[in-house]
């Protein structure tokens, strides 16, 4: 990583994609400076390093803190030449070993993370408050569960958003997916209950046809009249240029709950990454509070922003 570091900062790297930053300062100030970045998807506290023993269980004994509170989700990482200690086989004995010390852990998402990740030759311990780890599973990665029934890979996409971002659509609601050739996103949310109003000039999927609570409008997006709502929710996966899809995006504001949510897709076709989201997100701030921009796990050349419709605007 080329880059002018302030005094006092430095980056070590671990493998690739995987970075040590020792900064002075809180973690919690860390996190939220990283929070606002597009391409850090995950960080944790490396409160302790330890050097790695041979034995599993001689490393769980040396490596877990004196005092940590309970109820603690245990996140584990193995990075690329570390141990051959398969993650879920560590995360189970650091469990094991809470509860043998009178600390109940929690399999799912809880307040507070301990987070371990291991290296080659030594692990990085750390526990803290779960929402400054930028993202519910350990190092990004959304490993999601593939549904028999999903249309495309990008329902898996929008899984993800949607928990990273803490959208909750629920039954009932009414969305609008604007880009939904083939219908990856569109048959997620109908899965979910909601009724959907599906935008493409592409066809949806014939898996698709007759779906409860589908309306499928066939046309451009950037024309057509404007469908008459009103929308909790608005998805955007255009496939055009990317301030483009922003106007689009505004089009279509007026149709929205106030205060409804959005992920909307930022693609770069090549162009400056950064640069491409700046100038999306001046564009998107016009109508909408842009409350976030990620590069998601299962994003490909793209990031995924996070809207809130701005109350008086929507509606």
């Amino acid at each position: 990583m080329d880059a002018v570091l302030p005094p006092g900062v430095d980056l070590a790297e671990l493998a690739p994609g995987v970075w040590l930053l020792s900064a002075p300062g809180r973690f919690a100030d860390r996190s939220e400076e990283l929070g606002r970045t597009v391409f850090v998807r995950h960080c944790c506290p490396a409160d302790r390093e330890v050097a790695l023993p041979t034995d599993q269980g001689a490393f769980v004994r040396e490596a877990l803190p004196a005092e940590l509170p309970p109820g603690l989700q245990v996140q584990v990482r193995i990075l690329p030449g570390g141990p051959a200690w398969p993650p879920g086989t560590l995360a189970a004995a650091v469990r094991q070993a809470l509860r043998g010390r009178g600390s109940e852990t929690v399999g799912g998402p809880a307040e507070h993370v301990l987070s371990i990740v291991v290296g080659t030759d030594s692990a990085f311990v750390g526990w803290g408050p779960a929402r400054q780890n930028l993202s519910p599973w350990p190092g990004g990665i959304a490993r999601l569960r593939r549904d028999p029934a999903e249309i495309s890979r990008s329902a898996r996409k929008l899984e993800e958003a949607l928990l990273l971002f803490g959208i909750d659509p629920q039954a009932g609601q009414n969305a609008l997916d604007l880009g939904a050739s083939p219908g990856g996103y569109t048959g997620f949310l109908l899965g979910r209950g909601l009724r959907v109003v599906a935008v493409d000039t592409g066809a949806l999927s014939p898996r698709l046809a007759g779906a409860p609570g589908l309306t499928f409008l066939q046309g451009a997006a950037h024309g057509m009249p404007l469908p008459p709502g009103p929308f909790d929710l608005l998805t955007a996966d255009l496939s055009w240029d990317p301030l483009r899809a922003a106007e689009c995006a505004l089009r279509f504001l007026p149709r929205l709950t106030p205060a409804a949510h959005g992920v909307f897709t930022i693609k770069f076709f090549g162009g400056d990454p950064l640069e491409t989201v700046a100038r999306v997100r001046r564009q998107l701030e016009k109508g909408y509070r842009v409350l976030a921009v990620r590069h998601l796990f299962h994003d490909r050349g793209e990031a995924t922003a996070h809207l809130q419709a701005t109350p008086g605007a929507a509606g």
